[in-house]
């Protein structure tokens, strides 16, 4: 029946859709790479700033009291503002503008008007609060009076950062249900140039460093939010908030939303456990574990949140015209162009950890023995790169189904069992057995989703499937051949930054053009190609 379907539609909508299987996957690959190269930009931005955040702060007292105070605001972000709201509000906008866009603005209005003042009472009820959810954040903090008040403080003043961002997370929901990706990729950029801004202008004038940057924060946040009202106008949306509790796309965007938190929030709650955790231990774990997880978050935000934003509209489409055979090619698409990608990212940050780290952030109060700890964080995360890709598009999967209780399932079950692991590992590895146990959860989180969605739609992985992988396993041997004859003929120099930004920028270049030699080799697209107009 859907295959029927599908081949009807195709009929009605002319030539261009009669080849979706061609131009299908070049324009999901477009997509993937738009919003990739824009998080590219934002990435680069967000090197710069840590650089920066790496040389004011250094990996003691200081900065593990910014790094605690700035997660809290981007935990509560990530967990019920930016993927969340996403998954939650797409289906059901999408649903609403089939009955005309003055429905479809009439309960964004609805949603702005409850989103609005849920964002004030939770930011003022955690600024009076901030005691009791730091005590929860950081307990390690407690017993040292001079890194507690210095996290209390940071955090007071970087905490409604939280609703200038959530406010600015539903935007880019709407403006990706109307296929608009750049404003939402381009976004975080604006807060790297404030906290470079801070770093660099505030910060050598202020008595204590750590402040001027709290005030980039939410400089960064009021300009990305700035930025999100023309890009609303252009697609026919100016925001007036009301307050219209009983609007019904409000409740069933509401009974999304919940099981979603913990979904979409795996890998950050994992994180959160990890940084919790890291409190107890020496100064400076939480810094390691930051630094590192900062470096991981490159791939993972470039490839596989990339390819999940794209999947999400496309997969939706697929599913409510019941084109299942198109949705799971798709699927396969995602995930076999992430294994291209995602493979030799992982195997190059475990060979280069050490010399990334240095040549990044070694410098000013930040130390060798500062850079070693943190390459081997750095390794310990990228054992689960793949996974944390993998999940991203298999939870997407779920969600285009309007399915959020599967991944919340899957998602508690992946935090329960990081939570064991950290308790296990960080004894005797510390820092080290907090990453790698997020790692691991991650992996029994993919394994779960994979066993799902093959119960519902067959196998998900098919020989083909195998095969790519196989390849792109192989293509990575001449890659790691390269990289190792290179530290043979010329070691990573220490001391000099110039000569060490040369040895990694050979080290990832000739990596990367030999990957990419073999994949041309293997017949396979790993950039997206854009279809010339006739």
């Amino acid at each position: 029946m859907g295959e029927k379907k599908s081949n009807t539609g195709a009929a009605a909508k002319g030539p261009e859709n009669a080849s979706q299987g061609t131009s299908g996957s070049g324009r999901l690959l477009r997509t993937a790479g738009t919003v990739g190269s824009w998080t590219m930009l934002s990435r680069v931005l967000g090197f710069v700033r840590d650089i920066l955040l790496a040389r004011v702060l250094g990996a003691g007292m200081l900065a593990d009291a910014f790094f605690v105070a700035f997660k809290l605001p981007n935990f509560f972000r990530r967990m019920f503002a930016e993927g969340t709201l996403t998954v939650a509000l797409v289906p059901v906008l999408a649903e609403e503008r089939q009955h005309g866009e003055e429905a479809a603005h009439d309960f964004l209005n609805a949603l702005a008007g409850l989103l609005l003042a849920a964002l004030l009472v939770f930011t003022a009820l955690g600024m009076i609060g901030m005691p009791l959810l730091l005590y929860i954040f950081a307990p390690g903090f407690h017993d040292e009076p001079d890194r507690w008040q210095q996290t209390l403080s940071l955090a007071r003043w970087m905490f409604p950062y939280m609703a200038m961002i959530s406010l600015c997370a539903m935007s880019w929901a709407v403006l990706n249900t109307y296929r608009r990706f750049a404003v939402a990729a381009a976004s975080p950029a604006l807060l790297n140039i404030a906290l470079i801004f801070a770093a660099v202008v505030l910060a050598p004038s202020m008595e204590n460093p750590a402040v001027a940057l709290a005030i980039g924060v939410l400089l960064g946040g009021a300009l990305q939010l700035g930025i999100q009202f023309p890009a609303l106008k252009r697609i026919g949306w100016t925001p007036r908030p009301l307050w219209r509790i009983a609007h019904p796309a409000l409740k069933r965007t509401l009974s999304l939303f919940g099981p979603a938190v913990v979904g979409v929030a795996a890998v950050q709650i994992n994180i959160l456990v990890g940084t919790i955790l890291a409190t107890l231990l020496p100064v400076g774990a939480v810094s390691y574990l930051y630094y590192s997880d900062r470096i991981v978050q490159l791939p993972l935000a470039l490839f596989g949140i990339a390819m999940g934003t794209a999947l999400l509209p496309a997969l939706s489409e697929h599913f409510a015209r019941a084109q299942h055979d198109e949705a799971l090619r798709d699927l396969r698409l995602g995930l076999g162009w992430l294994t291209w990608i995602t493979l030799p990212s992982m195997l190059g940050l475990l060979w280069l950890a050490e010399p990334i780290i240095s040549t990044l952030f070694e410098q000013g109060k930040f130390t060798h023995l500062d850079s070693i700890h943190t390459a081997h964080a750095l390794q310990a995360y990228a054992i689960g790169l793949i996974a944390f890709a993998w999940a991203r598009v298999l939870s997407t999967a779920c969600y285009a189904e309007k399915d959020s209780k599967t991944p919340m399932r899957y998602a508690a079950i992946s935090v329960a069992v990081n939570i064991v692991l950290a308790a296990m590992l960080m004894w005797p590895f510390g820092f080290i057995g907090l990453a790698l146990a997020t790692s691991l959860a991650a992996l029994v989180n993919v394994t779960l989703l994979l066993l799902h969605l093959r119960r519902r739609h067959g196998r998900i992985l098919d020989a083909d499937s195998f095969k790519r992988m196989l390849r792109a396993a192989i293509a990575c041997v001449p890659m790691l051949a390269f990289l190792f004859g290179l530290d043979a003929l010329w070691g990573f120099p220490s001391g000099n930054k110039l000569l060490q930004c040369g040895w990694l920028a050979v080290s990832v270049i000739g990596g990367l053009s030999t990957f990419m030699l073999c994949a041309q080799l293997f017949g396979e697209s790993l950039i997206p190609r854009r279809r010339v107009k006739k």
